[in-house]
């Protein structure tokens, strides 16, 4: 009778998961279609972090043409990531060429953009076309990541290609995380050196407006990087290290 009792038990879970997958699938299906008009195959798993489940889907019209996911939350409402993906895909790409053309990165040298929660909070979002981030005051929520691709060797050239990357960017960003990597094809990390700078200044970090000439770089003089031990270490412009 136990035994019985326990397949029963398993096989109303089975039902019940194909169910609720089924209901699922028809729900995200719906949610796509309405916000952005396309009948598209989702593929459905567990969600065991929201206790339900959540959704892959592929976009086929442009400009948002892409893989993307969407979860539901405990309220029932649905969130994906669309608008998002699209942003961060814009930005780097627009911001990786207006550095270019202005001669202060190379074509090799990358930008990676990060969008912060609550990107466009507040907004009414337009998926079709679709909204430029570049239209949402960026400066409130965008992140980027500049990697550049020569060791740290504190001169004042390599100085004045930061301020000149910090002026072309800070009215469209929150932060720039400079990266300092000469061998950037190698798995050396403890040998690169970062630099951050924000809007605000924030933790020790130099805002945009206080960094505004050699000067006053040179008067932050700090970076940081990893050493052998892969320990968090801070170093001066000169390559010694700060002491606790």
């Amino acid at each position: 009778m136990k035994k019985r009792l326990l397949i029963g038990a398993a096989a109303l879970f089975v039902a019940g998961t194909i169910y609720g997958r089924g209901e699922a699938t028809e729900r995200y299906e719906t949610y796509i279609y309405d916000t952005y008009g396309e009948n598209v195959e989702v593929d459905v798993s567990r969600d065991w972090k929201m206790a339900n489940f959540k959704a892959t889907f592929e976009l086929e019209r442009p400009p948002l043409r892409g893989t993307y996911h969407a979860r539901t939350y405990g309220d029932g409402t649905i969130h994906d990531d669309v608008m998002p993906t699209y942003w961060v895909n814009e930005a780097e790409s627009t911001l990786h060429t207006r550095l270019v053309d202005a001669n202060a990165l190379t074509e090799a040298e990358t930008v990676r953009a990060t969008v912060f929660d609550g990107a466009g909070r507040g907004q009414t979002i337009e998926t079709m076309p679709a909204t430029s981030i570049f239209e949402l005051n960026p400066e409130r929520f965008l992140g980027v990541a500049i990697m550049l691709h020569e060791a740290w060797d504190n001169t004042d050239e390599q100085k004045q290609r930061v301020l000149d990357i910090i002026r072309l960017l800070e009215d469209d960003v929150r932060s720039i995380h400079f990266s300092f990597d000469g061998t950037p094809d190698e798995d050396d990390d403890f040998t690169e050196r970062y630099l951050n700078v924000t809007q605000n200044g924030r933790d020790g970090e130099p805002s945009f407006a206080s960094i505004q000439t050699i000067d006053d770089l040179n008067r932050h003089d700090r970076l940081y990087g990893f050493d052998e031990t892969t320990f968090i270490t801070e170093y001066r412009f000169d390559g010694t290290k700060y002491e606790d």
